[in-house]
């Protein structure tokens, strides 16, 4: 029952994002994938060690990510190998140094939702920038934060920054962002954002 419940959200949040890219003129140009398989879904779940939500697990059987850039406040939104890849790089860097050497300047917004940590193996990004910078879950809030919290972490980004308390309203977030965005004919970009990397609708 709750995975049917999940796919038919899904479902209606595809459809709205599609008919917003489509009025936009820009939906074949965001490369949206096929659906991922479920051995895909029960492979990435293995490697990540967590249990996905069952949200982005049904939105990921519609469309398996994209190849462009765009639909997730104007970032890539990652496939299964995406995400899987992306997991990976960040485990093949010297973790427990750099922590060490950046915790001097870690920080959480707001503070004790995110653990101040340069990176987490209990961060999955679901997103990318072109700067190494994502928006993922966090199955390892700090004190006053929740398991499965939405995050923005990554290279450049000293503040930890809590999103939404789950994926639900962090899609609901997303269309109203492409709602107010505008196609350049390379782009999707927000004019409320001035220019900011965290979206505005977040600040």
């Amino acid at each position: 029952m709750r995975k049917a419940v999940r796919m038919h959200q899904a479902a209606e949040t595809w459809n709205e994002i599609k008919a917003i890219l489509a009025r936009k003129d820009c939906l074949t140009e965001m490369g949206l994938q096929p659906g991922a398989s479920e051995k895909a879904l029960i492979d990435l779940e293995h490697h990540l060690g967590v249990a996905l939500p069952e949200l982005l697990k049904a939105m990921l059987r519609i469309h398996d990510g994209q190849t462009a850039f765009g639909v997730l406040f104007g970032m890539q939104m990652l496939s299964t190998q995406g995400i899987r890849s992306t997991w990976d790089g960040w485990r093949s860097i010297e973790e427990d140094e750099l922590n060490k050497e950046f915790a001097w300047n870690m920080a959480s917004r707001p503070p004790g939702a995110v653990k101040p940590m340069y990176t987490n193996p209990h961060w999955i990004a679901l997103s990318r920038d072109a700067g190494g910078n994502h928006m993922g879950l966090d199955f390892d809030p700090d004190h006053s934060g929740s398991v499965g919290q939405m995050i923005v972490f990554g290279r450049d980004e000293d503040t930890k920054i809590l999103l939404a308390p789950d994926i639900s309203p962090f899609f609901l977030h997303a269309i109203e962002w492409l709602k107010q965005a505008d196609w350049d004919g390379e782009c999707l970009t927000n004019r409320a954002d001035g220019g900011y990397a965290l979206p505005a609708i977040f600040q």
